[in-house]
């Protein structure tokens, strides 16, 4: 059987960029077969919908989801004739831009028609790529087409990063949004951008302009994840760009190496619950190493991409969703911009110096099962943010293990960078001049350890042989965050309200840790000449209790202002006798403090039943459920917002 695909300088630019093994590169050919596969050619016939892609009059690539599949139309369907001869008869929405493309007239220009597609089934993810020319299409009422193609590329992909759903036909009623098909497109609507915040699922069209020794092609190719794994932002003088950041695949690079020799791309982003459809034409660029990470921190390889055309279709897709999505286990955590973390209040200060920082773990405190804190030195004295900040700790040096292409057993490794970013639970001392916090080499981490987690079962399960060896791990930075402090340098000394509310669920506590040390520190050095009054409602399971022992008051005379209240919210789990252990050490640690234990979860009456809680700022760390059950609590007692202070820390 012939190959005609030969790899294009765009895609071994980027194979050679990112280490793909030279004999991968050279076997590359072989897996794209010029003649379809008879297991290609039933997929194909089976598919009830179909993602295809051509280029307009412009050389602008859109791409569509079209439906080939109709109870009330039976003429709809796929049919390959042989010879890699394909009939299309699908139905879509009038305004879909690829109808408009097809429409066009393209006498003048002497190449082929190209078109490319990538059939997926998403009741199994299975999913295989074709590609080829457009040898007649006809175009009737109501957004039906039909088209003659004649393939010569297919290749079969991986499942990875498929949402599985099930879908059915729909008959829906299209209706123009947004319509910049022939004029420059510069913002898009809310509406059209909430479909790009929900989306798990885009499918994109790219072109390889090739010189006179290679003939041109098209590529679509899907991209999946977590809903929100696509960002958005506006600059310039209201320019969009899309951010799509590349998940591990076959390393190939086919759709990234067509951007490298032309930027035009196109995207259709699909509401299979809505209907609503957005099509997206635009100017692409890949971003490798630190211009990616600038962007998008944590990310070494990314595709921004310029809207120049966009379309949007309420009631624009004939399908509808009749099951509940099921994310690909392979999806990675959604990563944020640079500037969405800067905007939360997360920006990162990334260490600059010619030598590598590093941090070293030189003692741990077993605080209960579970929840252990891990104390690092820097080999060089950093200035820390204020107490409530992060750090960032790259373990790839000790673990990395490589590339995997599929992981069945542990499908997160296969996007692993063994980054983790981690609350500081320690509050530097101040400097010499005593008007702030100084700069340190010392860093405290609070870790709970987490079912199934990578990260966290390794720092405990490794800890004995960290601080054996002495072995060092890279340190990234630090960002300011979650915290009760404000006031910059020659402001003089950080100031902190002297009402206080803070909410803590389990690991959510670790903001508190610090702040509260910092809270010591201060009022030791700066007497304060009003009752300082904190109260904490803590929720925890079992022995995580335990963590309290940090918020002991130290006995110093500066320190009788300050006033801290702990109410502790013990609920059970599978270690009762350690859970009251506990809460027995903690009645003996706290003699002469405010201390409660409630044995049962925390409720909004709790809340409610803070004194003088409309005087104080509020301060909530912990899962998503508690916090909102706190913020309802605050709308009903109409506390203003700019009192409620919200950890949003998702980096």
């Amino acid at each position: 059987m012939g190959q005609m695909h030969k790899s294009h300088w765009g895609e071994l630019a980027l194979q050679a960029r990112r280490h793909t093994p030279q004999e991968l590169s050279d076997a590359i050919p072989h897996y794209i077969d010029s003649e379809m596969p008879q297991q290609h050619a039933n997929f194909f016939a089976a598919l009830p919908y179909l993602p295809l892609a051509t280029l307009d009059g412009q050389g602008r690539p859109w791409v569509s989801l079209l439906v080939t599949q109709s109870v009330s139309d039976p003429s709809l369907g796929i049919h390959i004739a042989g010879e890699n001869a394909i009939q299309v008869v699908a139905q879509t929405n009038p305004f879909d831009p690829f109808v408009r493309a097809i429409s066009q007239d393209h006498s003048t220009n002497g190449d082929a028609r190209l078109f490319a597609g990538v059939g997926v089934d998403f009741s199994n993810r299975r999913r295989n790529k074709i590609s080829g020319l457009i040898e007649d299409a006809a175009v009737e009422g109501g957004g039906k087409i039909k088209l003659n193609l004649t393939s010569n590329q297919h290749l079969g992909n991986c499942p990875k990063y498929i949402t599985v759903r099930a879908l059915e036909y729909a008959q829906r009623s299209a209706k123009i949004a947004l319509d910049r098909f022939d004029v420059q497109c510069s913002t898009l609507p809310e509406a059209a951008k909430s479909v790009v915040a929900r989306a798990s699922t885009v499918f994109m069209a790219t072109k390889h302009t090739s010189d006179s020794s290679a003939q041109s092609d098209m590529g679509v190719n899907h991209r999946g994840g977590a809903p929100g794994f696509v960002r958005l932002y506006e600059a310039g003088y209201g320019d969009t760009y899309l951010v799509l950041p590349d998940h591990s695949g076959n390393r190939f690079y086919q759709s990234l190496g067509n951007i490298e020799t032309d930027p035009q791309v196109g995207l259709v982003f699909p509401d299979f619950d809505t209907g609503e459809v957005l099509y997206i034409t635009g100017e692409a660029e890949n971003l490798l190493g630190a211009d990616a990470d600038a962007l998008m921190p944590r990310t070494s390889l990314l595709t921004r991409i310029k809207v120049t055309g966009a379309v949007f279709v309420r009631g624009g897709l004939n399908l509808k969703l009749t099951s509940q999505e099921e994310l690909s286990p392979y999806n990675p955590p959604v990563k944020l911009l640079r500037t969405e973390l800067e905007q939360s209040g997360h920006a990162i200060k990334t260490h600059i110096s010619t030598e590598v920082l590093t941090a070293t773990l030189v003692s741990t405190k077993t605080l209960s099962l579970t929840i252990t804190t891990f104390d690092f030195e820097l080999s060089q004295a950093v200035q820390m943010p204020l107490p409530g900040g992060f750090g960032v700790f790259d373990f790839s040096g000790l673990l990395h293990a490589g590339y995997s292409h599929m992981n069945e057993a542990n499908p997160q490794l296969v996007n692993e960078d063994f980054v983790r970013t981690w609350t500081v639970s320690n509050a530097p001392d101040l400097g010499a001049d005593r008007t702030g916090f100084g700069r340190t080499n010392r860093v405290s981490v609070t870790v709970k350890r987490k079912p199934g987690g990578l990260m966290s079962n390794v720092l405990h399960d490794s800890a004995d042989q960290l601080l054996a060896q002495a072995l060092p791990i890279q340190f990234k930075g630090m960002g300011a965050g979650f915290t009760c402090f404000s006031g910059d340098a020659g402001e003089g000394y950080p100031k902190f309200p002297e009402k206080m509310l803070w909410v803590a669920g389990g690991v959510g506590i670790t903001p508190f840790m610090a702040m509260w040390d910092g809270i010591q520190k201060l009022a030791m050095a700066h007497p304060q000449k009003q009752p300082i009054d904190i109260v904490l409602l803590f929720s925890g399971r079992d022995d995580d209790i335990a963590v309290l022992h940090h918020f002991v008051l130290q006995k110093c005379s500066e320190l009788d202002p300050l006033r801290l209240q702990i109410v502790a919210f013990q609920s059970a789990g599978e270690n009762l006798l350690a859970g009251e252990s506990a809460w027995n050490e903690l009645r003996e640690t706290f003699a002469g403090q405010s201390l409660e234990r409630k044995a049962r979860r925390m409720q909004p009456e709790d809340v409610k039943a803070v004194a003088h809680l409309g005087m104080r700022d509020v301060y909530m760390c912990g899962p998503d459920a508690m916090m909102n059950s706190v913020e309802a609590v605050l709308d009903e007692l109409s506390i203003e917002e700019t009192r409620r202070h919200r950890e949003t820390f998702v980096f």
